[in-house]
């Protein structure tokens, strides 16, 4: 998060060059699939289903979006090289990020299943797919020392030819993919949950929200209803301080108070049962969400993992669609579903039982 420098130029023929702070990439690709290769050595194929939203990203080299506490809030100034008011500003956005979990969905509204299972091939039989086109086309059109005069680097033609090879196997997984898609959208229009499940891999949802939770299950009871365990940690990602300006205007790090601490976790927890909900309606036709969370943290005195359940609710699709979640506090939002919480202003959360199916 933060304040972040990308410029993107157009070399034309469908190729652009991307320069940010740290690396820059080329791209190229048209509707439904973009390839990227970064001069850090990143490479990063994205296809996707045109009308629907869905998408497939494959990814070299990857790394995580977003990690825990010490990696998501810097405490010392300098550490970045921001000014004061910089590092304040990169604070509140990420404070923003961790309570307003709930106003966001991973997946567009409606997933239009028989737009997927009308979809056409993404190449025809025995013709070069989307990405080895691309590639062959960079090779082609690749001249001694492009990417050096570009990136200060010593890449060569050898790179391209690699990223061909790479394109071959990326055009075959995207073949399988638009094969996949076909049988997952023709259960899921049936209501078969193994057609949900295997949507749900094929999507990664789980990796989706991976960087807030510890880890994510779910099954379903029946083709309307759907059961959710999630579990995380409050302190790997609530600060217990926070950043202000002294008179002076340099940067103070103060502690928390005990109420502005679990306020920001009460809204962090039931903003994750939100986004995980309207994921899943905006997803699949089914009428009920029920969200477990549990709490995992090391205990101070055996240094062992505790686990404790500390939100059971059920979100009904019908309630949830009169809620103005983008101005509503998510977890003062649960009243309007059935829920089980023990919470105090002071102390957090305490261990409660699950909501019955």
């Amino acid at each position: 998060m933060g304040f972040r420098f990308r410029k993107s130029i157009n070399l034309g023929k469908g190729f652009r060059l991307n320069v940010g702070k740290g690396s820059g990439s080329i791209s190229f690709g048209g509707k439904g699939f973009r390839q990227s290769i970064s001069t850090t050595g990143k490479a990063t194929t994205t296809f996707g289903i045109p009308g629907t939203g869905l998408s497939y990203s494959k990814t070299f080299n990857p790394g995580k979006l977003i990690g825990k506490k010490d990696q998501l809030f810097r405490k010392a100034e300098g550490d970045t090289g921001l000014t004061p008011l910089q590092e304040i500003s990169e604070f509140t956005e990420d404070i923003a990020a961790i309570t307003g979990l709930h106003r966001e969905a991973d997946y567009p509204p409606n997933v239009d299943w028989n737009s997927v299972l009308d979809e056409e091939p993404p190449f025809a039989k025995g013709e070069d797919g989307p990405n080895t086109a691309a590639a062959k086309k960079l090779l082609e059109e690749n001249k001694p020392g492009f990417l050096k005069r570009l990136f200060g680097g010593g890449q060569d033609t050898a790179l391209f030819q690699k990223n061909v090879e790479e394109a071959r196997l990326l055009d075959q997984e995207l073949m399988e993919q638009w094969q996949m898609n076909k049988v997952i959208a023709s259960k899921v229009l049936t209501k078969d949950t193994e057609g949900f499940i295997m949507a749900l891999e094929s999507l990664k949802m789980s990796e989706e929200l991976g960087s807030f939770l510890k880890s994510l299950n779910m099954s379903f009871t029946d083709a309307d209803t759907i059961n959710v365990d999630a579990v995380l940690s409050i302190t790997d990602f609530i600060p217990e301080e926070y950043k202000t300006l002294t008179p002076t205007g340099k940067l103070s790090i103060r502690k928390y108070t005990k109420t502005d601490y679990w306020s920001i976790a009460a809204q962090f927890v039931a903003g994750i049962a939100f986004r995980i909900s309207r994921d899943l309606f905006n997803l699949f036709p089914i009428a009920d969400c029920y969200i477990n969370i549990t709490e995992e943290d090391k205990n101070p005195y055996t240094g062992k993992k505790d686990s404790e359940l500390i939100l059971s609710v059920k979100i009904e699709r019908s309630e949830l669609d009169r809620i103005d979640l983008e101005n509503a506090d998510p977890f003062e939002a649960l009243v309007n579903f059935h829920h089980e919480a023990d919470f105090s202003k002071t102390k957090g959360f305490a261990k409660v039982s699950k909501v019955s199916v």
